[in-house]
């Protein structure tokens, strides 16, 4: 096994890690990393896969808390803007596309510290259908969905356990349209299922430690564990 599939491994099970404590943040944390050691195409979509094998140990308990208001509209125009993402993920240069990624990494995270606990814009359902689609749009392109929801969410009053459920249903149901669409594209290749078979264990690792570590820990830890590691991870993206 080389140094890359160890320091893969390593930020596998980190992402697992805030996966199984904050409900959202691997696929945030792998796509930037791993495509420094990885061609990022095949890194989007192991990591799909990655994050759907996450998301089924972790749903039966998440639908219980769902608050469905929220998240069914995020849902119904997040699908249908997943298959457009995939199409352009077949476009882009691999560095432009990991610079841009850490760029709107860097900007989610400037924006939840922006809006604090209040919403920074009045809820509509037309600004929550936008949210939704504009997620769907990035979870196509770059399997990293998750920055216009957790921001929709968190700048909301809703407790984190409120907040973990959401997300965890909210990103399976995209992330199996988004694999779908890989699927259609011919995205899937053998390289791709070499990465998630090998990582995979590394995963569940982090994710049991993650929600061992959720259930010990107060709210205000919850966000600045979240925040610092994304600010870490968009620099990682953006600097290299």
């Amino acid at each position: 096994m080389g140094t890359e599939w160890l320091v893969g491994l390593g930020w596998v099970v980190l992402a697992g890690f805030t996966r199984g404590f904050a409900g959202f943040g691997s696929a945030l944390i792998l796509v930037p990393t791993l495509s420094l050691l990885f061609p990022p195409q095949s890194v989007v979509a192991a990591v799909i896969l990655l994050e759907i094998t996450a998301g089924a140990g972790l749903l039966p308990e998440a639908l219980k808390k769902t608050q469905w208001p929220e998240v069914l509209p995020l849902v119904l125009s997040a699908v249908p803007m997943v298959p457009l993402g995939a199409h352009f993920l077949t476009l882009l240069e691999p560095v432009l596309m990991r610079r841009m990624i850490g760029g709107l990494i860097l900007t989610f995270v400037l924006l939840l510290l922006l809006a604090g606990k209040r919403r920074f814009i009045p809820v509509s359902l037309p600004f929550t259908l936008g949210v939704g689609a504009i997620s769907g749009v990035l979870t196509g392109l770059g399997g990293i969905g998750g920055p216009p929801v957790v921001l929709y969410e968190m700048s909301g009053d809703n407790l984190a356990a409120a907040n973990r459920a959401n997300f965890i249903v909210f990103f399976a149901l995209t992330q199996g349209m988004a694999l779908i669409s890989f699927g259609l594209s011919g995205v899937l290749t053998a390289p791709v299922w070499q990465l998630f078979v090998q990582f995979v264990p590394a995963l569940i690792v982090g994710l049991l430690l993650g929600r061992f570590c959720f259930r010990r820990v107060n709210e205000r830890l919850f966000r600045r564990f979240v925040l610092s590691l994304l600010l870490g991870v968009s620099a990682v993206a953006l600097l290299t």
